[in-house]
This record gives structure tokens, sequence and C-alpha cells, in this order.
């Protein structure tokens, strides 16, 4: 009796900060941090959302409808050096898409290039993530052919779709390291950095004369 008691009390606490929601909640009544859980394990499909003009979810079939572009890159491992040849969508042409199309960002305090300040996040289904800008990928800037890769060369030539990588991963060429190599992907979203918080010299310059005369 005094252990339901607790529980009833710590329960009604939680909910009251909203950290705590029942289990008996149905799926589309869930919080947001219960639909952010991180399962990992095998991905068949992902969401492409943020700063576009049309959200949508993909799957195998949608990429295969895309341009398909092979890329050939090395990267370090826990188990040595890799080399591995990918085939899939390049990144900028997936969320620059006719059926996505990258929405302008948060400009912040001056708007020239404003999409120098966008970047995109991918997230795995065990919540890993990277981020890759969108200068990396601008064909105006330095226009690295990362991919969303569906497909690799295996050791007998053939091409192949992946398996242990779920149905996508990111493929960025020219990282040493396969940090961003990002498996299982199950978002792929872009943002803007916000406005620097840092105040303009002069105002800070005033500020410590005040402060220090």
């Amino acid at each position: 009796m005094h252990f339901t008691r607790q529980f009833a009390i710590a329960s009604l606490t939680l909910s009251v900060l909203g950290l705590w929601q029942p289990d008996l909640v149905k799926p589309k009544d869930r919080a947001p941090w219960e639909e952010n859980q991180c399962p990992g394990g095998f991905s068949e499909k992902f969401r492409l959302g943020g700063e576009v003009n049309n959200p949508t979810t993909l799957n195998l079939s949608h990429l295969q409808s895309l341009p398909t572009t092979a890329v050939t890159v090395s990267f370090q491992t826990k188990t040595g050096l890799k080399t591995e040849t990918y085939y899939g969508v390049s990144l900028w042409e997936l969320i620059n898409s006719e059926q996505t199309g990258l929405k302008v960002g948060n400009s912040g305090l001056n708007p020239k290039n404003a999409f120098l300040r966008q970047y995109i996040l991918v997230e795995a289904t065990d919540c890993y993530g990277a981020v890759v800008s969108i200068g990396e990928i601008h064909p105006n800037f330095e226009a690295k052919k990362v991919l969303v890769a569906y497909a690799k060369k295996a050791e007998d030539g053939k091409v192949e779709y992946l398996t242990e990588e779920g149905f996508a991963r990111l493929v960025v060429p020219g990282d040493r390291a396969g940090g961003r190599f990002v498996s299982n992907i199950r978002n792929i979203m872009i943002f803007s950095a916000p406005p620097s918080p840092l105040k303009p010299k002069y105002l800070f310059d005033k500020e410590y004369e005040r402060q220090y005369p």
C-alpha cells in the first residue's frame, strides 16, 4: 500500500513535469520523446523534412526512381582501412529535387547566401547522427558527391542491395574515418544555424567600458 501510494505520487509529479506518460496511451497520443526513442534495427524507410518545401517519406523504390550515382571510397574503421563502391542518390539531388525542394532557411542577421547557414542532420534508428553542411554539397561550392546509398559492389563484382546497413546509408567521400557513414537512416532533416549569440564588438566594448571604467 505504501509503495502504491508513492508510485501514484511519483507518476503525478512526472506527468505534471511532462516526463512520463502511462503505458496505456494510444500510439497516436504518444508524446514527442516517445516518438524519438532509439530502438535501432533495420530501416525500411526514412523521413525527409525540415527546411524543404515538401516533407516526405522515402523507401527503396523512391530512391531507385531517382538518378543513380556511384562513388568509390576508402575510410578507416575499427578493423582497419575499408574500400567500398556504393550506388545511390546524390544528397544534393535528393533534398533539392522537384518533389522536395530546398526551402530558404533562417538567414540570421545577414541574408546573403543564407543557404550556407543550412545543414543536414542524418539520423539512424539508434539515434546516431552526423551533419553535412549545404556548402559541402552545393554545386557552386565544394560540390562533394555525398550519397544516400542503397547498394554496393560485392566481392564478386555484382551489385547488391544493402542489408546490414539498413536499406540506405550516408556515404561521405573524402572523410578519412567512417564516422559520418550513417547506416540505417531514419531521418534526414535540414536546419539553419541560429544567429550568433555574440554581441557586435562595439556593444561589447561599450559594456566593457561601463563595467570596467
